[in-house]
């Protein structure tokens, strides 16, 4: 009788222990990793331009921006970020060139938040999810290393702070099939609340005078709203990213039916008296909806 008896206590235990362990492992598959750390440190770096900026927010709906990444047009980033800045969204998608070709997939994403000179920033994992199903999309780890999202994330983080983010990167050779590819994966996370800031810079490598023929070309590109006509541009001497710029136009245009408008164009030479042989060109956009 005794035997009987604890052979039931033990029966009883052991299934005890294995839901334990069933809920330990439920627990473990929930964690998250630590955020993303901070590229920049130095708090200044944001509030200076935020500070020293004359605001002026439209009144209309922004869909999507296009900012630089070199922090020495801080007051460029400002101005497209205070332009936006009326907006709520819940969602920002956040697009940047992987400028040191880190990614092993031609498109890149994370699945951690980041943490940022101004607070940290949360990641719409269920969406990172969804994109990961592609072929050529993959979780990566290097994007702590990746200025085109460093340079904006503190920026997001004090005019957007509570929405959560899907950053993504995009190779140079990344062709057109694949882009299409995500963008119809995009369609499906996108809600209208949702915001598009792409980070990109323009010309590189040319004097001022060239890099300005350039954004002509680039500029006459945007304004035509043929997303395709962006594979006859050039990387760098027009442009840094196409695959951003492709992918931000044919959302902007097919899923928010929105409008480009310039806010601010300038030249690395601008900075400076000293005569530059090589620059970097800015063009800043935003998109309005009718």
């Amino acid at each position: 009788m005794k035997c009987k008896f604890y052979a039931v206590v033990l029966l009883i235990l052991a299934f005890l222990s294995l839901l334990g362990l069933r809920e330990k492992a439920k627990t473990q598959s929930t964690v998250v990793s630590a955020p993303v750390p901070p590229q920049f440190t130095d708090k200044s770096l944001f509030l200076s331009p935020i500070k020293q900026l004359k605001s002026s927010p439209s009144i209309d709906k922004i869909t999507g921006i296009t900012v630089p990444h070199h922090l020495l047009a801080t007051d460029l980033i400002a101005k497209a970020f205070d332009f936006a800045s009326n907006q709520k969204p819940k969602q920002i998608l956040l697009f940047s060139p992987d400028h040191f070709d880190l990614g092993t997939t031609d498109v890149s994403v994370s699945e951690v938040g980041f943490s940022t000179v101004l607070g940290d920033l949360t990641t719409d994992l269920p969406a990172v999810k969804k994109l990961e199903k592609l072929d050529f999309v993959k979780i990566q780890d290097f994007f702590y290393r990746e200025h085109g999202l460093g340079a904006e994330l503190p920026f997001i983080k004090y005019y957007f702070p509570s929405a959560k983010i899907i950053a993504m990167t995009f190779k140079e050779s990344t062709p057109k099939n694949e882009l299409d590819k995500t963008i119809d994966v995009l369609k499906k996370i996108l809600d209208s609340n949702s915001l598009i800031i792409q980070s990109t810079d323009f010309s590189h490598y040319l004097t001022a005078l060239n890099a300005n023929i350039h954004d002509d070309q680039t500029i006459k590109v945007l304004e035509q709203n043929d997303p395709s006509q962006l594979f006859n541009l050039n990387q760098p001497d027009n442009i840094d990213s196409i695959a951003s710029q492709y992918v931000q136009m044919r959302l902007q245009q097919e899923f928010f039916h929105s409008k480009l408008k310039i806010i601010g164009h300038k030249n690395s030479q601008d900075y400076t008296k000293d005569k530059l042989d090589s620059t970097t060109s800015y063009i800043v956009q935003a998109y309005l909806q009718p």
